[in-house]
């Protein structure tokens, strides 16, 4: 390595020179330095630019006789000391602006005024050499030759440098490494070359280190200064949006206070404005519109009844809602989106609404959003007459107005929150105030009354993981004996969840009855594979007189394909196991019977988790694969996202095969499977520290829950898509899916094509994400045969 370089030291050093003198012109032109800083580095920049090209010129003319290599060997060694003693110089006033800028000093150290005098010594030390031959002189031949005071060329910069060294040491804690690491580099690395130079003569190692590093700190100052004004930049940034923030806050109250007050007028109102607001935002962001978008149709949901209020619905012209909605709130011209809500909210998706028979895209898009949230909110909230609607009621109400009265669109995006509302909260909450004659909820009612048999079905109540347990006490009517007039657990499936008798009902409304079990022990199966019940007498009943009342415990779970039901009396408990069809359907309980009368009705969700060992198997497993298991176990979701594969490390180039196949009971587009993005401790959906990056359904929806990444998202049909029903059935008959791969550092890209959709998922993951791994899940759905290739 010495070789080399003393070979080619020459190229080196008049390299590095050009290289330092451009940096110098470039610190010269910064705008991003402090005006001390930015001379400083110009002047050390220039000085050791000029000290190692100088130097070059000393090694070239050594032992020159012509007359221009006499005065250039005396000029180039003479710049050689001066400029060493600058570089220090320079190097000192940028400590000494680091010293009051970066450590907060008033003034710099005082050890930096004694460098300062040490290199007006140092200067006129060189000075003097030239005249008397202290530090060199040259021989007869033109040849450069030590002095008898060589050393002191050494001593006065080094001793400059450890004083340096010594403020650096003391104040390095208070220096950021963009700055501290440079700084103590420069004063360190020349020392350290002075030595090996002393070893190994003939080779400017320490002129070509301080050449160096004058550049390294350069670029160093550059990126403090950098990172400097992007905190800055950030900081700014942050108040801004806490200034935004504050005022979106403030706008909200209001609009809130002013919605409350709007719907206050009536008992069977109160809340419906700010949910529909709720409901338009969810709406909204589901369709990615931007937050400020969100908030504008949020402010302007909020306000949709506005032309309802008193003094307009009152006056004498009879001004319609939604022009006086609109002429209200027009007076608002800092927020001009308020009002097309309110002037528009009854406009239909085919023409017929009013006030103007606005027609499909004509309609503002915030009214389109409001207008299906304004419909979802109103068959989900207490009216007068009945309680708020069953979910699938609902869905299937708002599928039908598609392309009517709705956007089909928005209408597939409220569908789609639907679908993924297992719990049903996005509706009123109950009120007890709520008139209870007309409603069967027994999570609301108190009494019931039967007279024939399943004439009246009490709404069901889903059965989950967690144990359910419905009180109750059973009087038979007058004149009916207490062995038939009992009443009897009902088990079924239904999009309103009640129990219907009549073929039209049945059929629309897609009910399925898996069996009844009465409070003797009786069963009856429709549609389960198998009930069976274990039956213990507790004492007799004999003596009961006819208006006496029997309090009933039940106790119910589903887990998977088998339900729980346990019903206890003082006179007999009955344990029931039911092997229902499959594990797709949801099961709802309710309460039916014939001839009798219940009160004191309570219905309590226990937080108790059951497990497959609290229900003993009376039937075996039914799963919807037609293939055997690939590179990783088959998997079946019975509900939104309720399991997943096995999850596969994500490599560039990869690609996955599987087959898919939407369950008999799926009817939503949303009822297919799904490609997930994820980390964590375990490799599991369920372990610790989950980060979900990309979550993407395979109709082209974006389903990502608290994503971490940032995704983009492009779908495309192609002349092979039929149609949604077409593609419906395509996935229940199965279909074949090829996923290909391709990751660079923290950029993930997947992509397929099905059915004529294809979908192509950009994912940037954050920077330390380096265990990103791939898992199948879904909806109502079966993946199998699942290989890597």
């Amino acid at each position: 390595m010495y070789e080399l370089i003393k070979e080619n030291q020459l190229d080196i050093m008049l390299g590095m020179s050009s290289v330092c003198m451009a940096t110098g012109f470039f610190a010269l032109i910064t705008r991003s330095l402090t005006r001390k800083r930015k001379l400083a580095l110009t002047y050390l920049e220039f000085a050791a630019s000029i000290l190692l090209f100088s130097d070059r010129l000393a090694y070239i003319y050594h032992g020159d006789w012509t007359s221009f290599g006499y005065w250039m060997v005396r000029i180039s060694n003479f710049l050689v000391f001066f400029m060493t003693i600058s570089v220090l110089h320079a190097f000192n006033l940028y400590l000494a602006d680091l010293s009051r800028n970066e450590i907060g000093l008033e003034k710099p150290p005082v050890r930096l005024r004694i460098v300062e005098v040490i290199c007006l010594v140092g200067w006129a030390m060189v000075i003097i050499s030239q005249f008397t031959g202290l530090y060199y002189f040259f021989n007869s031949g033109n040849a450069y030759q030590r002095g008898p005071g060589f050393l002191i060329s050494y001593v006065i910069p080094f001793l400059a440098i450890f004083i340096q060294l010594s403020v650096i040491f003391q104040f390095m804690r208070k220096l950021s490494l963009y700055i501290g690491i440079p700084i103590l580099l420069f004063t360190v690395i020349p020392i350290l070359a002075s030595i090996v130079q002393a070893l190994y003569y003939g080779v400017s190692l320490t002129n070509m280190a301080i050449v160096g590093l004058g550049i390294v700190l350069y670029i160093f100052a550059i990126l403090e200064m950098n990172e400097k004004l992007e905190i800055n930049q950030q900081r700014e940034i942050r108040q801004i949006n806490e200034k935004s923030l504050s005022l979106r806050r403030s706008v909200e109250q209001v609009i809130t206070s002013f919605a409350d007050t709007l719907d206050s007028r009536d008992r069977y109102t109160r809340g419906h404005s700010m949910r529909v607001a709720e409901y338009s935002r969810k709406i909204a962001q589901e369709m990615g519109l931007d937050e400020k978008e969100c908030f504008r149709i949020y402010c302007a949901a909020a306000l949709h009844d506005v032309g309802k209020i008193e003094p307009y619905s009152a006056s004498p012209q009879k001004e319609d809602p939604s022009e006086a909605g609109g002429r209200l709130l027009s007076g608002i011209s800092e927020m001009p989106y308020l009002k097309t809500v309110a002037m528009n909210l009854y406009e239909k998706y085919d023409g017929n609404g009013t006030p103007n028979g606005l027609k499909g895209e004509k309609i503002p898009l915030e009214a389109r959003i409001a207008a299906v949230a304004n419909a979802y909110d109103e068959m989900t909230s207490f009216t007068g007459s009945r309680p708020p609607l069953a979910q699938g009621r609902v869905r299937e109400t708002l599928s039908a107005a598609s392309g009517l009265d709705y956007d089909p669109d928005i209408v597939n995006i409220m569908v789609n929150l639907i679908d993924h509302d297992t719990e049903y909260l996005m509706r009123e909450p109950e009120e007890e105030s709520i008139d209870e004659a007309d409603r069967n909820d027994i999570t609301v009612v108190n009494r019931m009354h039967f007279d024939e048999y399943k004439e009246t079905v009490s709404d069901g109540i889903r059965l989950s993981g967690d144990f359910l347990k419905i009180r109750f006490e059973s009087r038979p009517d007058p004149g009916y004996d207490r062995k038939i007039a009992l009443p009897a657990i009902i088990l079924f499936d239904s999009l309103d969840q009640g129990g219907h008798r009549r073929e039209r009902n049945i059929r629309n409304l897609h009910y399925y009855e898996f069996g009844e079990i009465w409070m003797d022990g009786h069963r009856i199966t429709t549609k389960a594979r198998e009930i069976r019940t274990d039956v213990k007498p507790r004492r007799s009943d004999e003596f009961l007189k006819e208006e006496d009342w029997v309090a009933y415990e039940i106790e119910a779970v589903c887990i998977g394909d088998h339900a729980k039901v346990k019903i206890s009396s003082p006179y007999i408990f009955v344990d029931a196991t039911i092997a229902l069809p499959d594990s797709t359907r949801t099961v709802y309980a309710g309460i039916t019977g014939e001839h009798l009368s219940l009160r004191n009705i309570s219905v309590t969700r226990l937080n108790l988790n059951a497990n497959r060992e609290n229900i003993s198997r009376i039937a075996p497993e039914v799963h919807y694969y037609d293939r055997k298991d690939g590179d990783i176990p088959n998997v079946e979701v019975n509900g939104y996202r309720e399991t997943a594969s096995a999850g596969l490390p994500v490599i560039d180039g990869m690609r996955l095969f599987y087959r898919a196949k939407s369950l008999p009971v799926a009817n939503s587009v949303a009822h297919c499977s799904y490609i997930l993005l994820y980390s964590s401790d375990d490799g599991t959906i369920t372990g610790n520290n989950y980060k979900e990056y990309a979550c993407i359904r395979t109709d082209g929806s974006d389903c990502t829950t608290a994503g971490v990444a940032d995704n983009r998202l492009i779908v495309h049909k192609d002349e092979d898509f039929e149609g949604w029903d077409a593609w419906k059935e395509m996935n229940k008959a199965g279909l074949d899916y090829e996923v290909t791969f391709r990751r660079k550092r923290n950029m993930i890209v997947f992509r397929t094509e099905n059915a004529g959709i294809a979908l192509e998922c950009h994912s940037k993951v954050p920077e330390k994400g380096e265990n990103i791994l791939v898992a199948l899940t879904g909806n109502l759905c079966a993946m199998m045969d699942i290989r890597l290739q």
